[in-house]
């Protein structure tokens, strides 16, 4: 009985270590599934597009180019504010007494204008009594806004002859009024125009011999021989007239003086006394370039 039970049995004598160990596995690389061969891919759809996309590209940048070319090629833009002053009285008719005026308006006016730059331009009338003269035309833009791909040159040139035609209709109705030549007046009236603020430039041209000869004052029978002869007219002159306000205008003068052309002593009294008037008094700049 106890021969037959384990649990009663002795130790085994063989013991753990006489046991025979199982032999060792053999481990060997496992070798990768071979790829399946696959059909190849067409093409996605969107290569197309990638294509296509460069030529717009280049579609728009031609056309910014050509833009930028137009703005460039285009001419400066004109900002100059300018008045015309013309002088119709009996002085102006082209007599050999007189200065011609529209004969001088005709050869100058242009020049001035396009030499100056001028866009915004008024005009004035020197009569007998100038501030009071019915005569005037309206004023003009010589380079107005327009369409990109329009002619600006040849737009401000036919500008132009319309500004000398507006001065001519005004020198016409000038010359039908009374006999008299308010060349203070005709400043006054233009100086209405002047753009405002202190640093807005204005030039003027000024058609005229400036030879004043109104109800109230006649240059021709003043005392300019000395200069505090001129001050003293020139003071009288300016209270019963007011000074126009022109400071820090640039005047061109056309006919200045030329009844005097002969006399240069009477011219040298006539010239100082303007320029007492016109640069002492009312502080403009008084020029020659078409005197």
């Amino acid at each position: 009985m106890t021969a037959d039970n384990p649990a009663l049995q002795g130790p085994d004598p063989q013991g753990p270590a006489a046991r025979p160990r199982p032999a060792p596995r053999r481990e060997t690389a496992r070798r990768p599934a071979p790829r399946r061969a696959t059909a190849p891919r067409p093409a996605p759809h969107r290569v197309t597009v990638r294509r296509a996309l460069p030529a717009a590209l280049v579609l728009a940048l031609a056309a910014a180019g050509t833009a930028c070319d137009a703005m460039s090629n285009e001419p400066e833009r004109y900002s100059q504010a300018c008045g015309i002053v013309v002088d119709g009285s009996g002085s102006a008719v082209d007599a050999k007494t007189g200065f011609d005026a529209e004969a001088k308006l005709t050869a100058r006016l242009d020049t001035f204008l396009k030499d100056r730059k001028c866009r915004k331009t008024s005009f004035a009338p020197i009569t007998k009594v100038s501030m009071a003269s019915k005569c005037q035309v309206s004023p003009l833009d010589l380079d107005p806004d327009g369409s990109k791909t329009s002619d600006r040159d040849h737009t401000r040139k036919a500008l132009r002859t319309v500004a000398l035609s507006s001065a001519i209709k005004l020198l016409k109705c000038a010359k039908k009024q009374e006999p008299g030549s308010d060349v203070l007046g005709g400043l006054s009236r233009i100086a209405l125009t002047k753009p405002s603020g202190g640093d807005a430039s204005f030039d003027v041209l000024v058609v005229s011999d400036f030879d004043q000869g109104d109800p109230d004052f006649r240059l021709g029978r003043q005392d300019l021989s000395t200069e505090a002869s001129r001050e003293k007219t020139a003071d009288g002159f300016l209270k019963s007239h007011g000074t126009p306000e022109l400071s820090g205008a640039d005047i061109y003068p056309v006919g200045y003086g030329m009844k005097y052309h002969t006399d240069t002593s009477r011219y040298e009294q006539f010239n100082a006394f303007w320029t007492e008037v016109l640069e002492g008094r009312m502080k403009a700049h008084v020029h020659t370039d078409y005197r």
